[in-house]
């Protein structure tokens, strides 16, 4: 178990190091899975949980742009009636946008190791 929670870490870690790149989330799941190795259902669990670690420090800068950004009239500003649901889709959106594609990933990152010869070991970068 300790063993699955460093590797989601290291997924997590690749994901906000890379949260400039698009779809960076599935790399960080890709990276968990891969470094953990196991079956399907494992890449899955390892990839949703680097996901959700991911998501904590990627909304600490999320949630003050969303806001600012609606102080400056994109989307909608937040005194408008609207402004819950508009909070709450984004939110959605967000969600499955950083854990759904972090799973995605844990998924390929099973798949490229058992059936490939490249080493995806986040190991040895850090």
């Amino acid at each position: 178990m300790r063993e699955s929670v460093t590797n989601a870490g290291i997924g997590a870690l690749v994901t906000v190091a890379l949260s400039f790149v698009p779809f960076s989330s599935v790399a960080g799941g890709a990276v968990a899975a891969a470094n953990h190795g196991g079956s399907y259902r494992t890449g899955l669990w390892l990839g949703t949980l680097a996901g959700v670690c991911a998501m904590v420090p990627l909304l600490a800068l999320f949630i003050p742009a969303l806001y600012i950004a609606g102080l400056l009239g994109f989307g909608i500003p937040p005194g408008a009636p609207g402004y819950d649901l508009f909070l709450a889709l984004v939110f959605a959106f967000f969600l499955l946008y950083t854990v759904g594609l972090s799973a995605l990933g844990g998924l390929g990152g099973v798949w490229v190791s058992g059936h490939t010869d490249w080493d995806v070991d986040a190991d040895r970068w850090l």
